[in-house]
């Protein structure tokens, strides 16, 4: 009797862990089940984040390369501004306008660059004198084309070094005498015709004699 009843319990304990096993087997399918699922549900998700990261860098890249080109044309816009407001770059502009008789673009060009140019330098003798011929010539401007001699006399007489330039000198007082002429004061163009002969420059003699022939004697 025993011997049965131990039977049975036996084949319970034994059924029992059958089970148990049984459902541990499914819950561990059933926990598979769920992992796989999460994964593919998560691998999506994961891959979309990345090609949402490659376009923001893209876009980011496409972004710098825009900003680049930007300051690149920013910079070459500057630099145009920066030459078109210098001194070399409207004396350059007055001789060629003076040269293709743009008459009144070249004064105003001449007139940029000397208030640009160093006092002593050549782009400001050359703007003075071109300036002023071209005032007294072509617009019978004799008040501005004086102004211009008068200042070309002024900065050689008044040298801080006493190296006076001789034919910008010289140049000041025969162009001042035309003026002078053009004007009808004869006597203030022969007083600068007797000051340019003064100063001796070879090759400016022999013309400034000959209007002291005609104008003075």
């Amino acid at each position: 009797m025993e011997n049965k009843k131990s039977t049975s319990r036996f084949e319970r304990a034994k059924h029992e862990n059958s089970e148990g096993l049984i459902k541990k087997v499914v819950v561990a399918f059933i926990v598979l089940g769920i992992i796989f699922w999460v994964y593919q549900d998560i691998e999506p998700i994961q891959n979309q984040l990345i090609e949402e990261q490659e376009i923001l860098t893209e876009e980011v890249s496409l972004e710098e390369v825009v900003n680049e080109s930007v300051d690149v044309k920013v910079e070459a816009v500057e630099a145009l501004i920066e030459e078109e407001q210098s001194m070399e770059f409207y004396y350059k502009r007055a001789l060629k306008r003076d040269k293709n008789n743009e008459f009144k673009g070249a004064v105003e060009d001449y007139s940029k660059t000397i208030s640009l140019a160093k006092k002593y330098s050549s782009e400001m003798w050359y703007s003075l004198n071109n300036g002023g011929i071209i005032k007294a010539q072509e617009f019978r401007d004799y008040k501005g084309a004086l102004k211009d001699f008068n200042r070309i006399i002024e900065i050689e007489t008044n040298r801080y070094d006493g190296e006076i330039n001789l034919t910008r000198l010289e140049a000041g007082y025969s162009n001042r005498a035309y003026v002078r002429k053009m004007k009808g004061d004869i006597d203030g163009a022969c007083d600068d015709l007797y000051e340019a002969l003064s100063l001796g420059v070879e090759g400016s003699e022999v013309f400034i004699e000959k209007q002291i022939e005609k104008n003075c004697l």
